[in-house]
């Protein structure tokens, strides 16, 4: 039986149409029936709408709030003494009540990026979230990434690959706030990982237990038996998702730092 927070993590990919199949018509029905999630439902599509709506109307760049904020109001400045002051108060009023809508919806419709991983990985192991390419070759999957995202996302390579202790299977798309992720699929002592990648503005990492590396914070926590690190660097955010049969939290590092476990 589906529960409440599976159906909170699928209403975005339902939203952005990537649930299909028996899921697809598992959360129909969870909806239909449970009034609780068809009303979060309801209030994800009106956000959505109403996002959309504010930036037809309000025409300004929500990615440099500072800026356009200051453009605006220059456009209200009197041109001559006998306009209201009141007219420039107003358009300050307006803008920054259209800015308080998109926070809401920003920080409202988030959900969980680890969780998002996590059931990601899940799916993607069952087989239910095929890559949309297959191949060992991270200049590939890089190139593949190249204008399907609004990041900049390229995989590292190990400096010998004939050592490299884990396998490269490939990459896909994923749904995450009414926009995409990438994610790229592993293979570590034959046991899958995932890699789950976000623009820092939309996905938080955390976890129960954090750990200081390289001035960065990584987050460690356990889910449902998997394990999953998650961390921020340089405008992205990271989510680690693996299942190690001798659990070792700094072994999966390898994946982005060639001498892995040592630099730990």
């Amino acid at each position: 039986m589906i529960d409440h927070k599976t159906i909170k993590i699928w209403i975005n990919l339902y939203l952005d149409g990537e649930l299909v199949g028996e899921e697809l018509e598992q959360f129909k029905q969870h909806i239909n029936k449970c009034t609780e999630c068809s009303k979060l439902l309801k209030q994800q599509r009106d956000f959505v709408d109403s996002i959309k709506i504010l930036k037809d109307e309000v025409k300004f760049d929500f990615s440099d709030f500072k800026k356009e904020l200051i453009s605006q109001i220059e456009d209200f400045k009197p041109q001559r003494k006998s306009f209201s002051k009141f007219a420039i108060l107003f358009a300050i009023i307006a803008l920054s009540v259209g800015i308080g809508i998109y926070l809401t919806f920003l920080y409202s419709s988030r959900t969980d990026f680890t969780e998002i991983a996590i059931e990601n990985h899940i799916r993607q192991i069952r087989g239910q979230l095929p890559l949309e390419i297959e191949t060992s070759s991270e200049t590939e999957i890089s190139n593949w990434f190249s204008g399907k995202l609004n990041f900049n996302f390229r995989l590292p390579r190990y400096p010998d690959p004939t050592k490299q202790p884990y396998k490269i299977k490939g990459a896909r798309l994923v749904a995450l706030n009414n926009d995409y992720a990438a994610l790229v699929s592993y293979e570590m002592d034959n046991r899958p990982m995932t890699l789950l990648v976000a623009p820092s503005r939309s996905a938080t990492p955390h976890g129960k237990n954090k750990f200081i590396f390289k001035e960065l914070n990584f987050y460690l926590d356990t889910r449902d038996g998997l394990n999953i690190l998650s961390w921020s660097d340089k405008g992205l955010t990271y989510a680690l998702v693996f299942d190690f049969e001798n659990f070792n939290w700094k072994k999966p590092c390898i994946v982005c730092h060639s001498s892995g476990e040592k630099e730990m």
